[in-house]
């Protein structure tokens, strides 16, 4: 039987400090990192995404990011297919594959074996139930999951609309039900032996402060113009747009539109950010096999540092370069 493949991740909610993880863990290991963020696929939406810097991308070698168009659906099994392939490939190089970032689903699907349906994929139907959504909100497309699929609606936060509507496409377009599905794929036996750090914090108003002081400096860095180009983007697109719905973006369209003022939407990218961080959390926290490791049990980033080293090391997992 052939050996599974050696896969670290770098796990947590946003501003809690994965990227220095992983780069940190990338340098001393002869990693490169594979990206697990579902906005930083995205061209031209770097500063509200909190993509890599340039310094940081010449830190270490980084993959799958930026590389979509923003006008362009993605779905969950693409992303696994093009991480798989990815990680093969750096393990061909004699390299370790360090999975970084906050996207729950990505990453669960990836570590976990997921399998995918693809009958219940249809375009025509997804465009339709995403212009209703865009039209009518996401509610009255809720109550209909919550009709055909109870138990997916209840596993599915009411406000996720990628998620409501993938559910209920699927449901739509194969009669059965999405929850059904789901229990299906999770037989899949995992892909890897993994390594899971998941950074987190004791005190939660430390991390609302770290997402504070990030939001005000993403605005220093220019991210109302990267907003305001995409701004006309979005306006021009015949059909309603995935990237749209990242975070730091949408609450800027309102000040576009002369309805909030520039500092009314800043508020409210912090605070849907902290929002997201608190569901990032809890998603996160049913993670079993994760190692947690709170940021602020240590003193500083280097002592964090030391404990993740430490940790890797006695994995035993890691043993080769590329294993």
């Amino acid at each position: 039987m052939e050996k599974k493949i050696a896969l670290a991740a770098v796990l947590g909610p946003t501003a809690s400090g994965k990227t220095a993880l992983g780069i940190a863990l990338a340098r001393r290991y002869g990693g490169e990192i594979v990206s697990c963020d579902s906005m930083q696929i995205y061209r031209g939406l770097s500063i509200g995404t909190a993509k890599p810097s340039s310094d940081e991308l010449n830190a270490a070698p980084h993959h799958l990011i930026g590389f979509c168009d923003v006008d362009r659906a993605f779905s969950v099994s693409e992303y696994v297919t093009m991480a798989e392939q990815t990680i093969h490939e750096i393990c061909a190089a004699g390299k370790h594959p360090i999975l970084v970032g906050g996207t729950g689903l990505y990453a669960r699907s990836l570590l976990r074996g997921v399998s995918f349906d693809e009958r219940g994929r249809d375009e025509i139907l997804r465009s339709s139930l995403t212009e209703e959504a865009a039209l009518n909100g996401i509610e009255p497309l809720y109550e209909r999951l919550s009709g055909l699929d109870p138990q997916a609606a209840r596993k599915i936060h009411p406000h996720n609309e990628k998620r409501v509507i993938r559910a209920l496409e699927f449901c739509l377009a194969t009669g059965e039900r999405f929850s059904e599905q789901e229990e299906r794929s999770r037989r899949v036996p995992p892909r890897y032996r993994s390594l899971v750090l998941c950074l987190s914090f004791r005190d939660r108003q430390k991390l609302y402060d770290r997402i504070n002081c990030r939001v005000e400096a993403m605005m220093s860095a220019g991210l109302e113009e990267e907003a305001k180009a995409f701004y006309q983007v979005v306006r021009e697109s015949r059909r309603p747009l995935t990237a749209a719905q990242a975070i730091g973006y949408k609450e800027l369209f309102p000040f576009f539109d002369g309805i909030l003022s520039l500092e009314e939407a800043v508020e409210n990218i912090k605070r849907e950010t902290r929002r997201y961080a608190k569901r990032q959390l809890t998603w996160f926290n049913r993670e079993q096999d994760a190692i947690f490791l709170y940021v602020d049990d240590w003193k500083d980033e280097q002592e964090l540092l030391q404990e993740a080293f430490r940790i890797w090391e006695q994995s035993g997992l890691f043993s080769e370069k590329g294993e």
